[in-house]
């Protein structure tokens, strides 16, 4: 009879049953935090370099984009001319992202590029921005 194993087995663990309800309640918990902890946004610290050009774009518009959804999105303005790179800090769920970039001339045609980064990261994520139109 097979089912003679699985009686002697229940009958080992009925006084223990409020233990094991315990424990299973745990580790369904701890599964569930850590579905929600992996999609929780984190800080993503990006340095954007632009190109030898820099100082003749007054603006920078950043968009943050994964599957077609733009996410999150940052714009500077640079009366005197854009710096050579800009840090700024961002916050993302885990994930790959485009990153578009719009730079705009004071005068002229704004110049549109596409990066990519991946979050979370350990440190620094650059990103090269072109200057010169392609």
């Amino acid at each position: 009879m097979p089912l003679a194993p699985l009686r002697s087995l229940l009958t080992r663990l009925q006084p223990h049953r409020s233990r094991i309800a315990r424990l299973i309640g745990l580790a369904g918990v701890l599964i569930v935090a850590s579905l929600l902890l992996r999609g929780a946004p984190r800080t993503v610290d990006v340095e954007l370099e632009l190109g030898p050009l820099h100082r003749q774009f007054v603006e920078l518009r950043i968009a943050y984009v994964q599957e077609g959804q733009e996410l999150h999105g940052a714009l500077f303005s640079f009366p005197n001319g854009a710096p050579g790179s800009l840090k700024h800090s961002v916050q993302l769920p885990a994930g790959e992202f485009e990153v578009h970039t719009e730079l705009r001339p004071e005068h002229g045609r704004i110049l549109a590029s596409v990066g990519r980064l991946h979050a979370p990261s350990d440190g620094l994520v650059v990103i090269r921005v072109p200057t010169e139109p392609r």
